[in-house]
């Protein structure tokens, strides 16, 4: 439903079908639709999987990153209609295959924070032993490149997924009323 080609956020018009989305739409009176197209890119960048923004865990980092780096105004905030349509296109884009890989980047987030603790082997257990073992560190980095790879085919699989049904999901079902307001 949104995708960036050649550079240019791309809008497709089966996306507004979701109210939400056309609620912003028809506020933006403009002819050029900036604001609408500024509000799509954030929400493209904060909820699609294929978002260049999507190793952000933290979503007030990712936030306030995509607003920095997109070129969105400073005093950017994400309006009622923007958050409630940034949660209904997560719920039409979602697949197994993405909440997986969601999880697996969690993971790895914690794996990559027990590495880069460099006072880790300091810490000690209410007995005053090492909390953590040499061991326990090596064997993580011996993991970090499976994981990485696991991550990447996962990435693949899901931008396959998202490519090849190339519509929402749900079954959320529109009246003609709906189409016109």
């Amino acid at each position: 439903m949104i995708a960036v080609e050649n550079y240019e956020l791309q809008v497709a018009p089966e996306a507004l079908l979701i109210r939400p989305i056309r609620r912003l739409w028809n506020a933006d009176r403009s002819q050029r639709k900036e604001s609408f197209y500024q509000q799509m890119s954030y929400l493209f960048f904060m909820v699609d999987p294929r978002s260049s923004y999507s190793y952000m865990l933290d979503y007030e980092e990712r936030s306030k990153a995509i607003i920095e780096q997109e070129g969105l105004p400073e005093d950017f905030k994400p309006s009622e209609h923007l958050i409630e349509a940034m949660r209904i296109y997560k719920e039409h884009t979602i697949t197994p295959s993405q909440k997986l890989l969601t999880s697996a980047l969690k993971a790895a987030n914690t794996v990559s924070e027990f590495l880069e603790n460099p006072n880790i082997l300091k810490e000690e257990d209410d007995k005053h032993r090492p909390k953590y073992q040499v061991s326990t560190i090596t064997a993580a980095l011996k993991n970090v490149e499976g994981i990485v790879t696991t991550l990447q085919n996962l990435q693949k699989k899901v931008e396959q997924e998202l490519e090849d049904d190339g519509k929402a999901r749900g079954s959320q079902e529109l009246t003609i009323g709906d189409l016109m307001s």
